[in-house]
């Protein structure tokens, strides 16, 4: 029974056309119609940024009445989450009738997390010294999609 199985499904096959297995040419039209074969892409999920500031200050240079030196006020030792990015970032280039634009597709970036900086006063951008207290922000979450075209105008 095995071989009689085997010799129908052999006899299937050679029965089958070789011209089924023969491969067509794509006209020059057909080749025309297809976009996106080049470029360059970059896989970025590798990546991560870390951002660090010492100080962030906003100063009034002549004071105020009863206060008449230069006062500032601002934040000492923040502490800002790792920006990281996932997937890819691709680079095409293109014209569309007279112009030519290079199209570039971004990653995911995600800045997840919290912000927690020291609030303070001083005489000087560099001299915040007088803490007022913490400021504390949760839930931070930027995230980004899309792609860039540049071109000239």
């Amino acid at each position: 029974m095995k071989k009689v199985l085997l010799l129908a499904v052999l006899a299937m096959f050679v029965m089958v056309p070789f011209t089924s297995f023969a491969k067509s040419a794509i006209t020059d039209s057909d080749l025309q119609a297809i976009t996106a074969q080049e470029g360059v892409t970059i896989n970025m999920s590798g990546l991560t940024v870390n951002v660090s500031m010492a100080e962030q200050a906003w100063g009034d240079g002549d004071g105020f009445t009863g206060y008449t030196s230069a006062g500032w006020v601002g934040a000492t030792n923040v502490t800002i989450p790792t920006i990281g990015f996932t997937g890819d970032l691709t680079i095409d280039v293109g014209t569309s009738g007279s112009t030519t634009a290079l199209k570039v597709g971004l990653p995911s970036l995600n800045l997840a997390g919290n912000v927690v900086q020291t609030l303070a006063l001083g005489t000087s951008e560099s001299t915040l010294t007088q803490v007022l207290g913490t400021s504390y922000m949760s839930g931070v979450d930027v995230t980004t999609s899309g792609y860039l075209v540049i071109k000239s105008h």
